[in-house]
């Protein structure tokens, strides 16, 4: 089974940082579904991540304007997080990687925001 395939058990990521980002997501985009993936969405306990590996999160739903695009990604950026935060916008995605982004194989691989647990990184 290849690392895609395996299902993310943990986020590498500190408790107060997970707070930050959830306070972030639920302060701009309440609605929508988010997930982790990426080096941060630990698929073993036995991985390690980088200290500084950015932290890549997949945004599932309403599309997003211009507008709501800079507060966020400002949000992350003026926030005290350690780290960079990408952002993916499903939305964005052309049709063939939105199928695959939606697929079960790619969602195993990554872990929702709202049931993140912690492994500290």
């Amino acid at each position: 089974m290849t690392a895609l395939l395996q299902p993310a058990a943990a986020l590498a990521l500190d408790p107060a940082d997970l707070h930050l980002v959830k306070s972030i997501l639920r302060k701009h985009i309440p609605k929508h579904r988010v997930w982790a993936f990426g080096s941060r969405a630990l698929s073993a306990a036995n991985e390690t991540v980088k200290l500084h590996a950015d932290l890549d999160l997949l945004l599932d739903g309403q599309a997003l304007d211009m507008s709501q695009r800079a507060e966020l990604r400002e949000a992350f950026s003026e926030s005290d997080l350690p780290m960079r935060v990408d952002l993916v916008d499903i939305n964005d995605l052309p049709v063939g990687w939105k199928v695959r982004a939606c697929s079960p194989g790619f969602l195993s691989g990554c872990l929702r925001i709202a049931n993140a647990k912690i492994r500290s990184a």
